[in-house]
């Protein structure tokens, strides 16, 4: 028996990524922007607007730029407040690439005044290049289905198309519960139907996701062939009733789920109680999502592509190089825990494909007393079942670790090693209730999983996320160090 990748090579290379260089993470902290605006902006400089706030909201690699986000708070002398959007690209110092035409300009670069359309700014410290957002362009739909006169409309519409013939839409209430600019957003829209008697048995509320780029079609289509095998009943797993897909506008719309909380929030609460009954709760919902998602991967739907672990890497290595191109010392860094996992891959059978959920995580699953729902279907695809178990079981490990470093004891000694010691045995029970119901090779579960982990690693980097960097250090070095075949 020999540890999965414990080359002493593999986890000391790792320390390149405990920290951030500050360039970067200075866009992230609300201090450091907020003291530039009010440095470059004359407005804000010479006291005609306030900066009451200032929230940053994204700073994410794509591609090979740093896509910035910032939601601002500023009033007039007396004035009521009143909210400014600023949006731009951060430009690392080690691209080589040429500095902005402006580059030895301070503050504004254009005439209209602070806060209006064709605004822009470049605040030479952080090196932001910022500009006013009007809308989010990458979301084009968004102002229809928040708008309740426009979101009955389609409601109306949708609905009879999905065979509610019926359905009259009085009025509406959409309510934003997840926004990600730029990427998606989703809208729980409250109905209230004209006759009330015939509304007995019509959705409500109303489910309704707008997505950049194609991730609709791919729930859409997913969610149909799911749709059509004996889970629509509801009794292994509550899904939800896809309604329509309109694809020139990108819009989901399905039906509800019950539930009044995600197995996330649970997780959070019980790791945070540590009591015996909170964590009993926790393993029986453990439990149950396990045999669901068995039933899942049971139930014979076919959808979408196909995803491998050789594929997976390959991203993992593609967001690698993205984020070499800001600080190169991270690809050396990467390259020998990438390839050990390329070889422990090739040495590991893959089992038979299923149905995939893909992004199969605790947020992504709603209880209702006894039963369980599964949502967000967008990345869904036919997988071996180690995929979603693997991404699961890591997710749980960052929940949990997260909770820990909330606290704001240091990630060492007692503590830590009795978080961690609790993780395992969750993750190991969860796995154990899955294979009472179907078959799945434990190996390849550990290898997802801590695949997934370097992922969420990664992906404290490419967002930025400062607070959690050091916690999914100590996870995936905790993985590396333990996890055995």
């Amino acid at each position: 028996m020999m540890p999965l990748l414990d080359d002493d090579v593999v986890v000391s290379s790792l320390e390149e990524f405990a920290s951030l260089p500050d360039w970067l993470a200075a866009g992230m902290l609300p201090d450091r922007v907020e003291s530039a605006l009010r440095r470059e902006v004359p407005e804000l400089a010479d006291g005609r607007l306030t900066l009451l706030s200032c929230t940053p909201q994204r700073l994410r690699a794509k591609g090979n730029e740093w896509l910035a986000r910032y939601r601002l708070e500023v009033a007039e002398p007396g004035g009521a407040p009143r909210e400014v959007v600023l949006v731009g690209n951060l430009r690392p110092p080690s691209t080589g690439g040429p500095e902005p035409d402006h580059a030895q300009r301070r503050g504004p670069l254009s005439s209209p005044e602070f806060g209006e359309p064709g605004w822009s700014c470049w605040l030479p410290d952080l090196r932001l290049e910022l500009r006013v957002q009007v809308a989010d362009e990458a979301l084009p739909s968004l102002p229809s289905l928040v708008e309740p006169a426009a979101a009955g409309r389609l409601l109306q519409r949708v609905l009879r198309e999905a065979g509610y013939g019926d359905a009259v839409v009085e009025d509406c209430t959409p309510d934003v519960v997840r926004y990600k600019p730029g990427s998606r957003c989703t809208v729980v829209t409250s109905v209230r139907y004209a006759d009330s008697r015939a509304s007995r048995g019509l959705p409500d509320p109303v489910v309704v996701k707008t997505h950049q780029g194609d991730k609709g079609s791919t729930a859409w289509e997913a969610m149909r062939a799911l749709w059509e095998t004996p889970l629509a009943q509801g009794t292994a797993v509550r899904l939800a009733e896809p309604l329509a897909y309109l694809p020139d506008e990108r819009i989901l719309v399905q039906g509800p789920i019950p539930g009044d909380k995600t197995l996330k929030e649970l997780a959070r609460e019980a790791i945070s109680d540590g009591g015996t009954r909170e964590v009993g709760r926790l393993r029986d919902a453990l439990a149950q999502t396990a045999g669901a998602l068995a039933a899942l991967h049971s139930c014979g739907a076919v959808y979408g592509r196909t995803a491998t672990f050789e594929e997976e890497v390959d991203e993992v290595e593609e967001v690698v190089g993205r984020l070499a191109q800001s600080v190169p010392a991270l690809r050396p860094a990467a390259g020998p825990l990438l390839a050990r996992m390329r070889e422990c891959a090739k040495e590991l059978p893959a089992d038979p494909v299923v149905c995939a959920h893909h992004d199969f995580r605790p947020a992504q699953v709603l209880l209702d007393g006894g039963a369980v729902g599964f949502i967000d279907f967008d990345g869904s695809c036919m997988a071996e079942p180690a995929l979603d178990l693997g991404r699961f079981r890591a997710k749980l490990r960052d929940i949990g670790i997260s909770v820990l470093a909330a606290t704001g004891q240091p990630l060492t000694g007692e503590p830590l090693a009795r978080n961690l010691g609790l993780l395992d045995d969750l993750c190991e029970g969860f796995l154990a209730a899955y294979q009472e119901q179907a078959k799945v090779s434990r190996e390849r579960v550990l290898l997802w999983e801590t695949c997934d982990l370097v992922t969420a690693m990664l992906h404290a980097w490419t967002k930025v996320r400062l607070a959690r960097i050091g916690p999914r250090l100590t996870v995936l070095i905790h993985q590396l160090r333990t996890v055995r075949f």
